[in-house]
Parts: structure tokens; sequence; C-alpha cells
């Protein structure tokens, strides 16, 4: 059986362009529930294009994106949001409003439930922040916030994607664990597929099954993590020399 014929996510051929400019070309790649997608490239590679268009805010010019058997074409804002969330890396809001409000917008047209939204902020240890006033977070506290977000809009259900703009910015050494750890659970617990970017390719091989490198809005390469990431592959990806040394990681 082919991925294709199995896949929660199946994107062919996609291509986004701007007035006269390409901004993504013949993209094509398929995930499975529990699949967790890690995307790498250098600044303007097209990474947060891919997720804006997976994620139904950006209009592509051809080629398709599809959720198990629907066109997302197909599908209303209220009817992804039933089954897909989005992280995207955004300044805190400038007015006033507390951690649980905002993780309340996660489901804007229900009544709150408070016990699913203190879970989701526990979840993502923040529930001292559930009365605090967001523009008084770090920004590191503030993406969790959001992170918890998405967990309340999604809830209990299964097969779920998720989607997240580098998850791990501004978050320190433990936090950073922490976070990885949390997405790799959820999509193995819950049969969520999550497409992520990362600049940090220890990122990608701490969680992800598959990586995708991008350059130009092109993939320059595509597989299982293992596979993707060699030094050939970035060093090409990036246009410069990359090499494995040693790094520090929180254990």
């Amino acid at each position: 059986m082919s991925k294709f014929s199995a896949a929660l996510l199946q994107v062919r051929n996609l291509a986004v362009h701007a007035k006269k400019v390409c901004l993504l070309d013949d993209i094509t790649f398929a995930l499975n529930p529990g699949d967790i997608l890690a995307i790498l490239g250098a600044n303007g590679a097209g990474k947060s294009t891919l997720l804006a268009a997976l994620a139904g805010n950006q209009r592509y010019s051809s080629g398709s994106i599809d959720f198990g058997a629907a066109s997302i074409d197909q599908l209303t804002p209220a009817m992804l949001a039933e089954f897909r969330a989005v992280n995207s890396v955004e300044p805190p809001v400038s007015f006033l409003m507390t951690s649980a409000e905002v993780v309340a917008l996660g489901r804007p047209f229900m009544a709150v439930d408070d016990r699913a939204l203190l879970g989701a902020l526990s979840e993502v240890h923040a529930t001292q922040w559930a009365l605090r006033d967001v523009g008084t977070l770090s920004s590191g506290e503030y993406l969790r916030v959001q992170l918890a977000r998405s967990r309340y809009q999604l809830g209990d259900r299964r097969d779920c994607l998720w989607l997240l703009d580098e998850p791990c910015a501004h978050l320190d050494l433990p936090q950073r664990q922490f976070v990885l750890s949390h997405l790799h659970r959820l999509a193995k617990a819950r049969d969520w597929a999550i497409v992520f970017t990362t600049h940090d390719p220890a990122e990608a091989e701490a969680i992800a099954d598959y990586v995708m490198l991008m350059a130009a809005g092109k993939m320059q390469a595509y597989g299982a993590t293992g596979t993707v990431l060699t030094q050939n592959n970035l060093s090409d990806c990036y246009g410069a020399p990359i090499v494995r040394k040693h790094a520090w990681v929180a254990a």
C-alpha cells in the first residue's frame, strides 16, 4: 500500500506564487496519523509559506492539499478548526488579556470548558500564569500559552494535524526538551500528524520521523530523518559547510 493511500495529509505538486514571484514549487509529500515532519531551510526558503498553505491561510497557485479524503478547498475555516491547529511565530497581544483567555480562543464560539482549559495549561507547565496578563510574559512563556491554546482547541480528538512554526524559539534548554517530548507524546498517543519548522537539526533528530530540507521554495531533500540529515545534504541546503559537532543538550 502506498503512503498516499492511507495518508492523513496529502500534498501533491504544490506551488504558490505572489504576483510573478514563485514562493513554493512542486512540493509533494504525505503524512500518516502519528507522523512528525520537521522542515529545515535557510531564512526565506519557504518554510512559513508552506505551513500557511497547509493551514488554509495561503492561497496556492496549483497542486492539491488533501486532509484524508477531503480537499482543503472544500473545508470552511470552522471545519478546519475541528482537526487542524496552527502555532505561528507571533508577538504577544497588545491589549489586556489573561493567559486563560488566550487559551479559550482555541474554541471561540463555545462555552469555556474550565477543566479542559486548565488541563491544557498544565500540560505545558503554564497553570501558574492562568490569570496573568500575557503582556507580562516572556517570549518563551507566551509560546507555551499558545501551545496550550492549540491543545485546548483540538481536545481529545484523534487524527488531527498540528502545524508549528519554530515551536522551540525563545525556549531555554530544559523547556525545549520538554516541548519536543510533549509534541512527540501527543503525536504518538493521539495519532496526530505534526509538521514543525526549525533551524536546529538536533530538534528534528530528537522527534521527527521525516525531514524536509527546503531552499528557494523547493524541496532539496525529503525522507526519513536519519537518511536526510547528513552533512552533505545540510551543506547543499544552506549553501555553507555544515558539520556535526558535540552540542549541549538537556537530558
